[in-house]
């Protein structure tokens, strides 16, 4: 059985160095299901069935947050912690040992994946006008905040804007 779970291991690392290329699912996949199988295998060595558990969340983080730059690194570490502890759980339920390393792996990397897409920024940006309006000006502006463009509607070009603080 530990030759095994040894194989797992070298295929795991050798799926590690493949996918190492850019900041993409992929490489937080990889990260994340590594991080907690051999966090599993080191805390099933150590402190037994609880021992995986806690090697699980802690290999599942650290893997999602080595793999994951930027602002989703967050998201990573707390969906691979999540993911990697629970299928541990749910691994040692079916499959005894080797069942967390692969429960961990599995669970580990889809947390880290899900939780760096919900941590991601949103690339888009609105660029629909909006309209608004701004002391007594209709102004529109582009979603993003990066220019408004203010239309003079009235009594020419004197009243149109506030030159003083008084109203004439």
């Amino acid at each position: 059985m530990k030759m095994s779970v040894y194989a797992v291991m070298l295929a795991s690392f050798m799926l590690a160095t493949y996918a190492m290329a850019e900041n993409s699912n992929v490489k937080t996949a990889v990260g994340g299901g590594v991080g907690a199988a051999a966090g599993t295998m080191i805390g099933q060595s150590v402190g037994g069935k609880t021992g995986a558990i806690v090697g699980a969340a802690v290999g599942g983080g650290v893997g999602g947050a080595v793999t994951t730059e930027g602002e989703a690194r967050t998201g990573a570490i707390i969906g691979g912690v999540a993911g990697g502890a629970t299928g541990a759980v749910v691994g040692q339920k079916v499959g005894g040992s080797t069942g967390a390393v692969v429960g961990a792996g599995l669970g580990g990397a889809g947390g880290a994946v899900i939780g760096k897409t919900i941590a991601e920024p949103d690339k888009q940006k609105s660029t629909a006008p909006i309209r608004k309006i701004a002391n007594a000006q209709d102004v529109e502006s582009y979603g993003d905040g990066s220019h408004e463009k203010y239309k003079h509607h009235g009594k020419g070009h004197a009243y149109g804007h506030y030159k003083s603080k008084h109203k004439h």
